[in-house]
């Protein structure tokens, strides 16, 4: 087999393994009332993902294979999330390999593939309901 061929070959193994591990995406939108800055530190199959802070009505995305921990804050209100899993959203987040998360002042909505519509799925720990 001459050289091109075999550099062929190896393109198209890697082009079939990369796309076996398709990539998906945690994407967060900040819905917090009074215009709340959402602060969001995650970490992902061990690496510091850095910290971001979401302003009012902005979003931030994030591509994961691994499950992705978040630690969130707005004001005095605090939580951590497994905003990814691979195992729990494979097949039950929105289109294009993203989950969109929305976050509201009664906690973390995710849009669900199969009913079509935004669901709680973890409240803020400790929050009081107003």
């Amino acid at each position: 087999m001459n050289t091109l061929a075999t550099f062929s070959l190896v393109l198209l193994t890697l082009s079939l393994v990369s796309s076996s591990m398709a990539d998906h995406k945690a994407n967060i939108f900040n819905n917090l009332p009074g215009n709340a800055n959402l602060v969001v530190h995650c970490t992902s199959a061990g690496s510091d993902l850095g910290t971001q802070t979401i302003t009012y009505l902005h979003d931030f995305t994030w591509t994961v294979n691994n499950v992705l921990n978040c630690d969130m804050s707005w004001g005095t209100v605090k939580g951590n999330f497994d905003i990814y899993d691979p195992e729990r959203d494979a097949t039950r987040c929105a289109y294009g390999n993203t989950c969109f998360w929305r976050v509201k002042e009664d906690g973390l909505y995710l849009f669900l593939k199969e009913q079509k519509r935004l669901e709680l799925q973890f409240k803020w720990p400790g929050k009081v309901s107003a």
